[in-house]
């Protein structure tokens, strides 16, 4: 049984998905793992691609998404800590060695975090560093006020899952952040590997771009975990923080759909659609004018 599973869905991104594929592989060097690609139904060459490494796992399945697609990687793996990898993005080298390490020094974590550096669609420019914040103390309360990385920057215990159940289909979006609040609220442990690093690569037109799906994914995921301690005072308060920061993560996203051709038109709808939404923007705007 390997000790690590990569778990990689692919949908529109073979060209993307040698490097995801390689930079995991390279991981072998320090630690025994395997690497399965999910091909979901996607119209390109994806499975075709994936099947050039030896050794990988291809699965191929009719479109069902991205929650799906995770899934399908999940039942079929058989690591004993699992890392969610999507195909536009990568790992630094040792990346897992990293991980094995903080499992050895701390048995009873159940999930161990690093960080991302957010890179351009290139994936050579670091624009940003994503993820680093620690959640050995308050794991639920602080992953309520904002998701701290993403899904490559976390890698879990496989036994965890049986606890608290895979990925929820129904979300198109906030899909990882609603898992760690799950595992969070089911009193999961986590660590922080400061030395746990991979890529986040922004590629236009992704997922985490739909604004109008991205908020209401992650209206949801707030909504429906704050209650976890008996809707207890601190639940309340980080669902506000969790909402106010969470509207004003929208406000670009809505500012870069403003700046497309009939984008203004767009944007409105969005808003008009998403009330609550419209109403915490025009707070933020105001709050800015004062």
């Amino acid at each position: 049984m390997p000790e690590f599973s990569v778990i990689i869905p692919c949908y529109k991104q073979a060209h993307l998905l040698p490097k995801a594929i390689e930079a995991a592989l390279a991981q072998a060097r320090d630690v025994d793992l395997e690497v399965i690609v999910v091909d979901d139904g996607s119209p390109d060459n994806a499975s075709e691609v994936a099947s050039r490494y030896e050794g990988v796992i291809v699965i191929r399945q009719p479109n069902a998404g991205l929650c799906a697609a995770r899934n399908r990687g999940i039942l079929r793996s058989s690591g004993r800590y699992l890392l969610f990898l999507d195909s536009d993005d990568f790992l630094r080298p040792g990346m897992l060695a990293a991980a094995a390490r903080a499992f050895a020094q701390s048995p009873d974590l159940d999930v161990v975090h690093g960080y991302a550096d957010v890179v351009d669609e290139g994936g050579d420019t670091v624009i940003s560093e994503f993820g680093g914040r620690d959640l050995s103390v308050d794991a639920l309360h602080t992953l309520l006020r904002s998701c701290i990385g993403p899904p490559n920057t976390f890698v879990i215990r496989r036994e965890i899952l049986s606890q608290v159940g895979l990925f929820d289909v129904s979300l198109r979006s906030c899909e990882d952040w609603d898992l760690w609040l799950r595992i969070a609220a089911g009193g999961g442990k986590f660590g922080l590997a400061r030395d746990m690093r991979s890529v986040y690569r922004i590629v236009p037109g992704s997922m985490s771009r739909n604004v109008e799906v991205m908020w209401r994914a992650g209206s949801r995921v707030i909504g429906r975990n704050a209650p976890a301690h008996a809707d207890c005072r601190a639940c309340r308060e980080a669902r506000r923080a969790g909402f106010a920061g969470f509207s004003l993560t929208m406000r670009p996203l809505l500012r870069d759909v403003v700046r497309t051709p009939g984008g203004k038109l767009r944007a409105a709808g969005i808003l008009l659609r998403n009330p609550v939404l419209l109403v915490r923007q025009l707070r933020l705007v105001f709050r800015i004018k004062k």
